[in-house]
């Protein structure tokens, strides 16, 4: 234990973490530095049909409620906490992001994460918004359904992809788990931008009476 506590302090004091957005030296259990948390630029939306991302979804699915954490723009603090989860496997931060929603889960009967392809998984390793909406259903002490819904097409990339595009790309992309039991859940993801994927993913809970979903992202752009 000694050895470890020493090598563990010889790595801090030769490559201190570094706060993701100021590069200030922090702990090494920080992400932000104090300052740099303080500008996270929250929402302050509740969990409602009052915002910008239950506008953008209703056009293209049925959707009960939606919430978005942050807001999200280029170059922002949320981009760059955003792509440290996504590409470099910080899953610290979907963990202390999910400790900031504020918004009460407990009458929902689960959470259930956007799914990636599985050739997406070997490739990546691991689905960079599982700890967040993990954490999400252990702070409401509710169900999570992991595999709740899953994913039936692989596309590389949809980035440079226009929403109309995308929309017929993700067509038919997703199946729900039959054995996933009737009732209200959160559907989470990492970011919308043009709605397609949730959307997508939403319609196939549209074709069942005995479903309804709501949506959570970490972030809005």
């Amino acid at each position: 234990m000694e050895i470890k506590t020493i090598v563990n302090s010889l790595v801090d004091l030769f490559f201190p973490m570094r706060c993701l957005d100021c590069q200030e030296v922090v702990q090494s259990s920080q992400i932000l530095c104090v300052s740099c948390s303080t500008k996270l630029p929250f929402t302050h939306w509740n969990l409602n049909q009052n915002n910008i991302i239950f506008n953008t979804l209703r056009n293209n699915c049925v959707i009960d409620n939606a919430f978005s954490l942050l807001h999200f723009k280029h170059k922002n603090i949320t981009q760059k906490l955003l792509h440290e989860m996504k590409y470099k496997n910080r899953p610290e931060i979907g963990i202390d992001l999910a400790h900031l929603v504020k918004v009460d889960l407990s009458n929902y009967d689960g959470i259930i994460p956007i799914p990636l392809h599985t050739k997406r998984i070997k490739s990546r390793g691991y689905n960079q918004i599982d700890d967040f909406a993990r954490t999400l259903a252990e702070i409401n002490q509710i169900n999570y359904y992991a595999d709740g819904l899953i994913r039936t097409k692989y596309y590389s990339s949809q980035v440079k992809e226009d929403k109309k595009h995308r929309m017929q790309n993700l067509k038919d992309s997703f199946e729900i788990d039959s054995n996933l039991p009737f009732g209200h859940y959160i559907l989470v993801d990492d970011v919308i931008t043009t709605g397609a994927t949730l959307s997508s993913a939403i319609k196939k809970f549209n074709f069942s009476e005995n479903f309804k979903i709501s949506v959570i992202t970490i972030a809005c752009a």
